[in-house]
């Protein structure tokens, strides 16, 4: 991995985010008491930033959500880690059920989460979900102004994503002289989407993200609609859509694309690993024998990700075409997500009822359709599962970038699988050689993954051959860097202009 501190030489990187880089669990010991073990929760943006912040010796402030958190840091919820080195801060900051419900379940993921993806038939807004919001938005920048203020060097404060997105403007507010910039990690929607909020609330959320001085999103589309929303609702702010500009408040914000990625090296050696050699092949001995293809579709539970257009696809390709029967199977890794919330608890039902359906009607004496593991599947496992498919089935409905695209491209070391893409994914921007679908057109959804099934040995290694090259081009490590030097060129002109950081 690259060192990325050369970006931030006297800074202080202060980091915000909803989830922890550590977490801290009790588990039952072997005696039947009470043990604490340490986690790293999964994700990419994770992995990528913890070395960062080792490197930099910043602060990371997040939720406190394990079980033994509050046990493990100090009166203020501070503690240093990682646990071998202690080279950062992490200050965690404790949540009540209410706040949970209300800024968590409630606001972020009840109304924004669904408006953002444009999936408006889940929206759901209350009064008590904004004031959560509100509220723990304020909380958290109250606890990254303590931080600033404790800060030996010039701080920088990089938020990430839509849990936040009032906590800039409030940071901004407290007076402190420092840089605030955040990445938006989903798509962000039009302003007739946006105005689906509340009169207000939609000012209010868009004023609060002008306390940035940098915003960060996937796509240049996403980019505009932000821009057409500041235009649209907040009418003394002046917009220079040539340059990517907001001034504001005596003040330019800017604007940028950035599309994340994935730490290509790393899904590169887990799927070349001799444990997953050997999960590989014991997979396609049992799943893609006989010239059968073995299709593999990873996701969270999430209405966003186009589950049951894609079981529906998968019914009708053998209703209509039976010679696709026996010669094609499909693992469906389902991970649970947010059953908190109804609408993700009818979206299980439903996703385990169609595959049920779909076997019941298909199965033969030798052969199972769909195969479904509903459970947690870590990184290590999937990177063997990636590499035995023929193909991969991404038909989300609306996705800020999708890195399942990524990981499957980058675990396909033999250079023989088709990636399906859903049109409406961030990653269907940036990826030449996927087979293009749309979710909603059922017909041609079955017509794609009939495409991908057919295609031959040579059209399948150019076009993997070609997305893996241009994914080794842009990994999450050049995403990372391309923002840290943009704060710093940023940095840098207005000091010029000013005189002064």
């Amino acid at each position: 991995m690259p060192d990325f501190s050369r970006y931030l030489i006297d800074r202080t990187l202060i980091m915000l985010s909803n989830r922890e880089p550590y977490e801290h669990r009790f588990v039952e010991g072997v005696a039947g008491d009470r043990a604490i073990e340490v986690r790293q929760p999964p994700g990419g943006v994770v992995s990528a930033l913890d070395p960062t912040m080792q490197a930099t010796h910043g602060v990371w402030v997040a939720w406190g959500s394990g079980s033994a958190d509050q046990r493990s840091a100090d009166a203020e919820g501070r503690l240093r880690v990682p646990p071998q080195t202690s080279a950062y801060t992490l200050r965690r900051v404790f949540l009540e059920p209410a706040d949970v419900d209300g800024f968590y379940l409630g606001f972020a993921n009840s109304s924004l989460w669904p408006l953002c993806h444009l999936l408006v038939q889940h929206f759901e807004y209350r009064d008590e979900y904004w004031e959560r919001y509100q509220s723990v938005n304020a909380k958290f920048a109250n606890v990254v102004v303590d931080e600033v203020r404790r800060a030996e060097k010039k701080p920088i404060v990089w938020i990430q994503d839509y849990h936040f997105g009032l906590a800039a403007a409030m940071i901004r507010d407290a007076g402190e002289p420092l840089f605030v910039h955040q990445f938006w990690h989903i798509p962000f929607p039009p302003a007739d989407i946006l105005r689906l909020l509340p009169v207000g609330v939609d000012e209010a959320l868009l004023r609060g993200l002008l306390g940035n001085d940098l915003i960060e999103f996937h796509t240049e589309r996403y980019a505009l609609n932000f821009l057409g929303c500041v235009a649209e609702f907040i009418p003394d702010a002046e917009i220079d859509s040539e340059t990517f500009v907001v001034r504001y408040e005596g003040r330019e914000i800017e604007v940028g694309v950035f599309p994340i990625s994935i730490d290509v090296e790393r899904y590169e050696r887990l799927a070349a690993a001799p444990v997953n050699t050997a999960l590989a092949e014991r997979l396609r001995v049992r799943y893609a024998k006989n010239y059968c293809r073995l299709g593999v579709g990873v996701d969270r539970v999430d209405y966003t990700k186009g589950i049951p257009e894609r079981l529906r696809a998968l019914r009708v390709l053998w209703e209509q075409h039976p010679e696709m029967r026996e010669r094609f199977t499909f693992l469906l890794v389902a991970t649970p997500s947010r059953s908190e919330i109804s609408a993700y608890r009818d979206l299980e039902e439903e996703m385990v009822r169609g595959v049920l359906e779909i076997n019941a009607q298909f199965r033969t004496r030798t052969w199972t359709p769909i195969v479904l593991i509903h459970e947690n599947v870590s990184a290590e496992l999937l990177a063997g599962v990636y590499r035995a498919a023929d193909l991969c089935l991404v038909s989300s409905l609306q996705d800020g970038m999708n890195l399942v695209a990524k990981e499957f491209v980058a675990c396909q070391v033999e250079e023989r699988g088709v990636l399906v893409l859903s049109r409406f994914t961030g990653a269907a921007e940036e990826i030449d050689g996927a087979v293009l679908i749309n979710p909603f057109n059922l017909e041609g959804f079955v017509e794609g993954i009939r495409r991908a099934v057919n295609m031959s040995d040579g059209e399948r290694k150019v076009r993997m051959h070609r997305m893996r090259t241009q994914l080794r081009a842009r990994t999450i490590f050049d995403w990372l860097a391309a923002i840290l030097l943009r704060t710093e060129e940023i940095i840098a002109e207005r000091a010029r202009k000013t005189g002064a950081a």
